[in-house]
């Protein structure tokens, strides 16, 4: 089994706030928890590549990604990508990983966000991978006293991923929704943003059973 997760720095290790001592280690991160979670649940080899990137932003899925595509031939590919596309460019404190994001506030506008999922969708498909698409989480309450309206834009770049033309062998995982539910309990990192390891371990079992009900033939065949 092969799968490709494509990212930002949510699925990556991290240090502290303010600090060198190490917060996540790269074993806490959901993608390496769900690599040893598929390992621990399927008989066949399993081979999982990490393809978050700090300030990563969706204009990446139109900008080099699709060959990981054509390389790897995944079975499964996850997208968790927005956060960085919408964030408000007041305090940001990294440059952008592409030039024409200078002084763009946000780097990614919502039409653009859209439709660089669907593009990127769209090819996925054409190539036999299934697809697992993470909306976009709620950050701390402090980021939303500092930045007006950033709930309200998390909301309406999720929205917009309701509205993609799915179709078959896509499915979109609602993690939103969920962490609201646990009220930030064990969620966020000292940076209120990033997941703590026992957020990242929800995640990677919601990915786990995603991924086993396509297996089963449950969901979008």
């Amino acid at each position: 089994m092969k799968v490709l997760v494509i990212g930002d720095s949510y699925g990556l290790p991290r240090y502290a706030k303010n600090s060198f001592n190490v917060e996540l280690d790269y074993a806490g991160t959901y993608p390496e928890q769900l690599r040893r979670m598929l390992s621990a649940n399927f008989t066949e080899d399993v081979c999982l590549v990490n393809r978050c990137r700090h300030a990563n932003t969706s204009l990446s899925l139109i900008k080099g990604e699709a060959n990981e595509i054509e390389f790897l031939r995944p079975n499964y590919t996850i997208l968790q990508l927005g956060l960085v596309d919408l964030w408000p460019a007041e305090g940001r404190k990294i440059w952008p990983l592409y030039s024409e994001q200078y002084g763009r506030d946000p780097w990614v506008t919502p039409d653009e966000y859209k439709n660089n999922l669907q593009l990127f969708l769209n090819f996925a498909k054409s190539r036999g991978s299934k697809v697992i698409v993470i909306n976009n989480p709620p950050v701390e309450k402090v980021h939303l006293l500092k930045h007006a309206g950033l709930e309200k834009k998390i909301v309406l770049y999720n929205n917009l991923l309701t509205r993609l033309m799915l179709g078959k062998s896509v499915n979109l995982l609602d993690w939103y929704d969920r962490i609201k539910s646990l009220d930030g309990k064990c969620i966020f990192g000292s940076d209120g943003i990033h997941p703590t390891r026992e957020a990242a371990n929800l995640l990677a079992r919601l990915l786990l059973q995603q991924i086993s009900l396509f297996e089963d033939g449950v969901v979008n065949g």
